[in-house]
């Protein structure tokens, strides 16, 4: 098949788009709606997920050590602990500090003197993040710490971690049934549109079948009207969903602030804008295939 011919199609559905403006923009438009809302959801999931990992802070195990556990045992577990799959930073907290951190935030300096003696261990303490494995290979992590030599016992409060990775799993898997659902709808519309195409030429589809034209030739410019405005689309809720982060962006920085923190959102890439385009692309093609399989038939004698 000639190249010229593939361009002589791309134009025809060209035309046959800018005949209709407002009709191809509504269509268009309302693509780019079904796309940016799980493409939307999807980059906030995202967001979400950079931001409890950075809670690492929240999510931690304290092994208390043995009193005659020696500087170079700790050391070496210590070392251990940094290597694990998980682990963003392990500190050590002396007897000393220990004791100093219990009176300053339990209040009970009077009472630690009466003992005559720092009752409290040496530890280490492991900051997690929350969402790097399951629950589970945590507990079963913990466990392995607590049975090291120099471990005394190990604290940890790992239901919430628990609980925060069910709310991330039923999230996910919401949005990506979300994703599914519009995905068939932009099948559909694109399907409807094209149909409506058919029926409007349906006159000049019938003289070039009795001048001899393929089914593939008078096919090719319906597919490319999908494929045009597929790729329309995909722009436009690309724009759509850079815009909302950026207008989110000043309510969450004022959140942050009241936190002490910030926390920028991040927006599509432009890998994944252009993978945006690429899959909306597909889908126009497809309800564009759809459509034209089914009614083109009736159409053609």
């Amino acid at each position: 098949m000639s190249l010229h011919i593939r361009l002589q199609a791309l134009g025809n559905a060209r035309d046959t788009l800018l005949r209709q403006p407002i009709a191809t923009a509504l269509t268009i438009i309302a693509l780019a709606v079904v796309f940016a809302l799980p493409v939307g959801l999807f980059t906030a999931l995202s967001n979400l997920q950079q931001l409890l990992a950075s809670w690492h802070n929240q999510a931690q195990i304290s092994l208390y050590l043995h009193d005659d556990a020696s500087p170079q045992a700790v050391a070496q577990l210590r070392r251990q602990l940094q290597q694990s799959p998980g682990v963003v930073a392990v500190r050590f907290v002396d007897k000393n500090h220990a004791l100093a951190d219990f009176q300053h935030y339990a209040g009970m300096t009077a009472a630690i003197q009466t003992l005559g003696e720092n009752p409290l261990p040496a530890s280490l303490i492991v900051e997690l993040n929350p969402l790097a494995q399951s629950s589970s290979s945590l507990e079963a992590q913990v466990q392995q710490w607590s049975h090291e030599p120099i471990v005394r016992s190990a604290q940890s409060d790992l239901k919430w971690v628990a609980r925060l990775q069910a709310i991330v799993a039923l999230g996910t898997r919401a949005v990506y049934i979300l994703a599914i659902l519009l995905a068939l709808g932009a099948v559909l519309v694109m399907g409807n549109t094209i149909r409506l195409h058919i029926e409007q030429r349906r006159d000049e589809i019938e003289i070039s079948s009795l001048v001899g034209a393929t089914k593939s030739f008078i096919r090719r410019p319906f597919l490319y009207q999908g494929l045009i405005q597929g790729i329309l689309a995909g722009f436009l809720a690309w724009l759509i969903v850079a815009i909302a982060f950026a207008v989110l962006q000043g309510p969450v920085d004022h959140l942050a602030n009241l936190y002490g923190t910030s926390f920028p959102l991040h927006a599509l890439t432009v890998g994944e804008g252009f993978l945006l385009v690429l899959i909306s692309a597909a889908l126009g093609w497809l309800g564009s295939l759809v459509a034209v399989g089914r009614h083109l038939d009736n159409t053609v004698s």
